[in-house]
């Protein structure tokens, strides 16, 4: 059931259609050059940090789930050829963009045959501009690629000729989505309600009864075929997405969709358009295909994730909705003035851009290189050294942080026990405040952090090292080493286990308790390594990553 395009919205506003084409590969060049810029000069973000580690992780053999990780398989030679994690990660930054550009070219030949291809082109040039979508839709993340291939899901339902074998692809497509990340089934009423279209007689209760049936059977020969190993871990990530991910509340990221809203005027005006006109049944379509569109989005209501880069995500079928809008809205507005107000958005999210963070942590990085020439075990929150392995290997915030909380297991003082760490790497609320209160839920547990603050010292701004600051005493006492492996004596000449060292010597320490004093009162201060270096290029004040 295909529908049927009015005339071009174009010859609306009184300008020639070649008119309107010029315009519009004008303001889609700029969007994609300004976006371009971006991909070079914008801060990494913490999850692409996390997600880089995943890939080294693989790398060193280490294993890495297959479910939600298809930048692990798709990008695993990058280190190989790239020398450093910012360089690794901007490099994978180039190969998604396309996916943004083509995710838009989807979205126009999905809304042309909707609606006109001048309203299609407002649709998908105020999505690839739609405020967190064109900062956000490059980044080395599941997203883009999930959203790609449910673009090209909804694509196939609305212009393939046979309706089965668009049935059928989609449903391939929608797998691999699924595999990308689990939260691909957001787009659910988005992909029914183009099916119900396209499947006109599935408004028949039986044929929709039989269509479920069919579903239901398949589902059921897939699971049965599938190894255990595979839906063992299907059914663990449904269940944690579950459990965690839709617990907290209405509007959990509320702020970040009031600034999307803000942020992409024209799409937001033409979403509310299409949403009122479906409810009017004012369009030349039916008004549940587009409420089917628009609901995906309406999912933020209650996904705790959904942070910036999640609208890149979650977007494309919203916006083949609002081609619906557009033509409403051109009817009152030139075609020029709404490109124009599209463009100028994109160049307000790039000047506010704060390129400030990106050469921070290139200073940073390059820093703990060269502290730690040789690689070394180490704690922090989001991977920050991606090449680098971890001895805990989730966030400690948000709701790996709750979970971690919950369990109520002390797995930072395990870490410790068991490869040696020698490096901490204190961002991050919970890492930055080791006396916590017990009931503080976004802390570590108190013997957590007494752990940490009691093995570890400051060595260069957030970077801590294993090692002991010892008080003067005058009495021999014994001291708990946490983390094996060399140390340098600083400060006063210090006894170890009857031994004598002088300031600058090295000891080699087991884990374990050995004897110390008396200290002197200046104090002794036992620092993990051999006299290791400390940088001299001052470590970048404040926070190390943009907030959107």
């Amino acid at each position: 059931m295909q529908a049927s395009p009015p005339e071009s919205s174009a010859n609306m506003t009184g300008i020639t259609s070649k008119s309107a084409l010029s315009w519009t590969a004008l303001v889609a060049v700029a969007l994609v050059m300004l976006q371009l810029e971006l991909v070079f000069s914008k801060s990494i973000n913490w999850d692409e940090f996390f997600h880089l580690s995943q890939i080294h992780a693989k790398l060193r053999g280490e294993y890495v789930q297959w479910l939600q990780t298809p930048h692990v398989f798709l990008f695993r030679w990058v280190p190989s050829l790239v020398p450093d994690s910012i360089n690794q990660v901007i490099a994978i930054r180039l190969m998604l963009f396309p996916l943004g550009g083509l995710t838009a070219f989807l979205i126009w030949d999905c809304a042309r045959r909707l609606t006109d291809p001048f309203s299609a082109a407002i649709a998908a040039l105020s999505w690839l501009g739609a405020g967190y979508v064109f900062t956000h839709s490059f980044a080395l993340r599941a997203d883009i690629i999930a959203a790609f291939l449910l673009t090209l899901a909804m694509w196939s339902l609305i212009a393939m000729q046979s309706r089965y074998w668009a049935l059928a692809f989609a449903v391939f497509l929608s797998a691999i989505a699924f595999v990308a990340t689990v939260k691909s089934a957001l787009y659910a009423p988005a992909l029914a309600a183009l099916v119900a279209w396209r499947f006109g007689e599935l408004h028949n209760w039986r044929w929709a009864v039989a269509t479920a049936g069919l579903v239901a059977v398949v589902l059921a020969i897939t699971i049965m075929v599938l190894p255990s190993s595979v839906t063992a871990s299907v059914t663990r990530v449904l269940q944690s997405s579950a459990d965690r991910m839709f617990n907290a509340g209405l509007f959990p990221q509320g702020q970040f969709l009031l600034l999307q809203i803000a942020m992409a005027p024209v799409f937001s005006g033409i979403i509310a358009i299409a949403a009122w006109s479906a409810f009017k049944g004012k369009i030349a379509a039916p008004g549940w295909l587009i409420i089917g569109l628009i609901l995906p989005i309406l999912s933020v209501a209650i996904y705790r994730n959904a942070y910036p880069y999640f609208f890149a995500f979650i977007l494309p079928p919203v916006a083949i909705a609002g081609a619906f809008g557009v033509q409403a809205l051109l009817k009152r507005y030139a075609y020029p003035l709404v490109l124009s107000v599209i463009f100028i958005g994109a160049v307000v999210m790039s000047v506010i851009e704060d390129r400030k963070f990106l050469e921070q942590q290139r200073v940073v990085l390059a820093g703990i290189a060269e502290i730690f020439p040789e690689p070394v075990h180490y704690i922090d929150d989001v991977a920050f050294e991606p090449a680098l392995p971890r001895a805990v290997s989730h966030f400690a915030s948000g709701w790996a942080l709750a979970g971690y909380r919950k369990r109520g297991e002390p797995i930072y003082r395990y870490a410790m026990s068991a490869a040696p760490a020698p490096m901490l790497f204190r961002h991050g609320y919970a890492l930055e405040n080791l006396a916590p209160d017990a009931s503080d839920e976004q802390a570590l547990l108190v013997e957590d952090a007494k752990a940490l603050s009691e093995n570890y010292i400051q060595h260069w701004g957030r970077v801590f090292v294993a090692g002991k600051n010892l008080q003067a005493s005058q009495a021999e006492r014994e001291v708990q080493i946490e983390i094996p492996g060399l140390y340098t004596l600083e400060g006063a000449t210090l006894t170890i286990d009857g031994r004598q060292y002088i300031a600058g010597d090295t000891i080699d320490l087991r884990r374990g308790t050995i004897l110390i004093g008396p200290v002197d009162k200046a104090g002794s201060t036992l620092r993990w390594g051999d006299n290791i270096a400390v940088p001299t290029t001052p470590f970048p004040t404040g926070w190390l990553f943009t907030n959107y």
